[in-house]
């Protein structure tokens, strides 16, 4: 399965978790031209910003490349002014997480198997 093929199972999974009611907003970025995330998500403050990285693997096993490329979009929303709540890694059902560091939230889809 593609990333783009889970993007509405994602974006729906996010929305359970992240509500618009309570001021959540969820954007798809464009990985095609530049280099980020699949997902923010994010929620404005008074003083600050609160965002959530997420990352799409539509492989069946995460790769130190996949780790790599979070660490990197996390390091390039992770400014002034903005707190990183977490960082969350979307995976198949089946899919070897084994390398995911605990500070990594995984999001398994049902949607898709490997």
């Amino acid at each position: 399965m593609r990333a783009v093929d889970m993007y509405p199972y994602v974006k729906a999974n996010l929305r359970k978790r992240f509500p618009y009611e309570d001021g959540w907003i969820i954007r798809k970025l464009d990985k095609e031209r530049t280099d980020n995330p699949d997902f923010i998500v994010e929620r404005r403050k008074k003083t600050h910003v609160d965002k959530v990285v997420v990352e799409v693997v539509p492989d069946c096993k995460v790769t130190q490349e996949h780790l790599e490329a979070l660490e990197r979009h996390t390091k390039k929303f992770d400014v002034e002014g903005v707190r990183i709540l977490t960082r969350i890694i979307v995976v198949c059902t089946g899919a070897d997480t084994s390398i995911v560091p605990k500070d990594v939230d995984l999001m398994v889809l049902r949607s898709c198997e490997c």
